[in-house]
């Protein structure tokens, strides 16, 4: 896919935040050079939950300093074309093979220019998703009982002292290990209430307990 077309790009991301370029609160470590490794592996593990049918195509990292602040941020690409569209494209879409480097933070200017238009239709969007039919809201919450991930930890750097930081108001807190990872979720707090969560915890995903 040709990041110049910009007609069915869209993007998935996941990011971390070092403060003074040491201290990180999701267990990320910048000294041994695999944050954006380590954030494209948690990124494609989120996005086979949550979006099953959503193929990335490739990978950008980015690098964003603001104060004391540094922030790690890898963006998924993937065409997001409509069925009814004829597909006639026959070029291939190659994944992306290299690892992401460190130094490798720039981003194509088509993207940049997705990235901004993503955030400025935020508010239309979280508007068309309080309006979705009363009905079709009470089905999703019989259905969705997955848990509410809201912070994910390399299991070799978890403490118990670090839940102090995510204690809140909407709910108990809890966590499991899985494949190396710690991850911490609100207890009796389903899947269909993510977007109450994301109000407080923006990067919360949902997954099945275990996964």
């Amino acid at each position: 896919m040709e990041l110049d077309d910009k007609r069915f790009l869209d993007t998935l991301e996941e990011s971390t935040l070092f403060y003074f370029d040491l201290f990180n609160f999701d267990g990320y470590d910048r000294f041994g050079n695999t944050i954006f490794e380590d954030l494209k592996y948690r990124l494609t593990s989120r996005s086979s939950i949550e979006y099953p049918k959503t193929k990335i195509s490739s990978f950008e990292g980015a690098l964003f300093r603001k104060g004391f602040h540094t922030k790690y941020v890898v963006y998924g690409i993937y065409k997001n074309e409509p069925e009814l569209v004829n597909r006639n494209d026959t070029i291939s879409i190659e994944p992306l093979r290299e690892k992401i480097k460190p130094e490798e933070f720039n981003i194509p200017a088509s993207v940049s220019l997705l990235i901004a238009s993503k955030k400025a239709t935020k508010v239309s969007q979280k508007g068309a998703v309080e309006n979705v039919n009363q009905t079709a809201k009470v089905s999703a919450q019989n259905q969705d009982v997955r848990l509410i991930i809201i912070a994910c930890f390399r299991e070799a750097y978890f403490e118990e002292s670090m839940l102090e930081e995510y204690y809140n108001d909407l709910s108990e807190i809890d966590y499991y290990m899985a494949n190396g990872w710690v991850r911490i979720y609100l207890k009796d707090f389903p899947g269909y209430r993510i977007y109450e969560a994301k109000e407080v915890f923006p990067d919360a995903w949902r997954a099945n307990y275990g996964e």
